[in-house]
C-alpha cells in the first residue's frame, strides 16, 4: 500500500511537470491573459496593453507624427486634412487615412468603429494631462499612453514608443539621431558675446510669437540663441504683440513661419516684413536676416511642436552661426528626411523645400 502510494505520487509529479513544461513551451495564444502585457507610461500610469499593438489613435497632431516617424502602418488616422505641403513628402499610401479631429472636435464614434488597439497622447507631464488621457480612454474604452511633449525627451519617447510597438530596432535608430543633434548643438560653443537675439513669428501679421521658455519657443534656447519674447505667457501657448514692441526689441533675427490657414508660408511672411516699410528700420530687416521657416512636412520650429522640430534645430543653427556648425546642414536635413519621413531628397527638391 505503502509502495502504491509514492507511485502515485511520482506519477503526479512528473504530470505537474510535464504540465509545466508544456505551459513554458505551448503557444501563449491559448491562454487569455497570455496576450496581454503591463506597461507604464511616461506619466507614470500603469496598464495592460495587448502584446501585439496593430493601430494606434493618435489623440493630437503631434502623437501623429511620432506614429507616422515611426511606424506608419500602426497610424490609425489623422487629426486634421493634409494640405498639399504635406502630401508632397507624406508618402502617398497615408494621404487617404481618415481624419477623426483633435480635442474638441474628436469624431469618438468613427474612433471606436475603426478599432484601434491603443491610443496615444502627447502633453506636458502634468495632472491635466494625465486627466484627459483617462477620459480619453473612457471614451473610446482602449487603454491610452501618455508621452512626454518636451523636446528634450524626443529620444526617451521614441525609446518607450519602440518598446511599446514592437519597433525597438527602428525607434533606436531615430533616437540616435535626436540624441547627436543634441550633441552637435550643445558642442558648438557659441561665446556669451556672440549669441544671436531672435524673434519668432506667427500669424498673417506676424506679431503673434512664442515667449521664451515656452514650449512653442523651445527651439529658440536650444541653439544658444536670445529669444527677445521675455513676456509672461499667459492662458495661451503664444502672445500677441504690437509692431511697436517688435521695433523695440529690434532683434538680430526673424524668423516667421506664416500663417497655415490662411495658406500663407514661412517664405511669404517674411517677403512681408522685407517689403513693408513698416518694418523697414528693423536691423534685421536692414540686414536682410528676415527667414520663412520651411514648413514641409510640418513647420521645422514649430506649430505642431512636435519631434520635426529636431530637423530645425540644424536648420537653425546653421542659419545664425555658420562659423560654429560642425556638420553640413543640407546632409543632415536630407539624413532626417531618410530616417523620419520615409522620403529621399535631391538636391533640387531640398531646395523647394527650403524656399517653401
Amino acid at each position: 500500500m505503502h509502495i502504491c502510494k509514492r507511485a502515485i505520487a511520482l506519477l503526479a509529479a512528473l504530470v505537474l511537470t510535464l504540465c509545466a513544461l508544456s505551459a513554458c513551451t505551448s503557444d501563449p495564444d491559448v491562454s487569455p491573459d497570455a496576450g496581454d502585457r503591463e506597461i507604464t507610461d511616461m506619466a507614470g500610469r500603469t496598464m495592460t496593453v495587448p502584446s501585439e499593438i496593430e493601430s494606434v489613435f493618435s489623440y493630437n497632431a503631434v502623437s501623429a507624427i511620432y506614429l507616422y516617424t515611426l511606424a506608419p502602418d500602426k497610424l490609425l488616422g489623422w487629426n486634421y486634412e493634409l494640405n498639399e505641403l504635406e502630401r508632397s513628402v507624406i508618402l502617398e499610401e497615408y494621404h487617404s487615412l481618415p481624419n477623426f479631429g483633435m480635442g474638441d472636435a474628436i469624431n469618438y464614434e468613427a474612433v471606436i468603429a475603426a478599432g484601434p488597439t491603443i491610443a496615444l497622447y502627447v502633453g506636458a507631464l502634468n495632472e491635466g494631462t494625465v486627466d484627459a488621457a483617462d477620459s480619453l480612454a473612457e471614451s473610446i474604452g482602449v487603454p491610452v499612453a501618455v508621452v512626454d511633449s518636451s523636446l528634450t525627451s524626443t529620444a526617451d519617447v521614441y525609446r518607450f514608443l519602440g518598446e511599446l510597438l514592437g519597433e525597438a530596432e527602428r525607434a533606436e535608430q531615430l533616437a540616435t539621431y535626436a540624441e547627436e543633434t543634441f550633441s552637435d548643438i550643445a558642442n558648438m560653443n557659441v561665446p556669451e558675446t556672440e549669441k544671436v537675439t531672435i524673434y519668432y513669428g506667427n500669424g498673417e501679421d506676424s506679431l503673434e510669437t512664442a515667449p521664451a521658455g515656452s514650449s512653442h519657443g523651445q527651439i529658440i534656447d536650444l541653439v544658444n540663441a536670445v529669444n527677445v519674447a521675455d513676456l509672461e505667457l499667459g492662458d495661451g501657448s503664444r502672445v500677441q504683440i504690437s509692431l511697436e514692441q517688435l521695433l523695440a526689441w529690434d532683434p538680430d533675427v526673424i524668423i516667421v513661419n506664416g500663417e497655415p490657414k490662411a495658406d500663407m508660408s514661412g517664405g511669404d511672411a517674411a517677403d512681408g516684413i522685407l517689403n513693408d516699410p513698416s518694418f523697414a528700420t528693423l536691423v534685421a530687416v536692414e540686414n536682410e536676416m528676415v527667414f520663412g521657416t520651411p514648413n514641409a512636412p510640418f513647420s521645422w520650429v514649430d506649430r505642431p511642436p512636435g519631434p520635426n522640430r529636431i530637423l530645425g534645430m540644424r536648420w537653425l543653427s546653421g542659419l545664425i552661426y555658420p562659423d560654429y556648425v560642425d556638420f553640413d546642414v543640407d546632409e543632415e536635413v536630407k539624413e532626417f528626411f531618410s530616417l523620419f519621413y520615409h522620403v529621399e531628397l535631391t538636391d533640387e527638391r531640398l531646395a523647394e523645400i527650403y524656399h517653401g
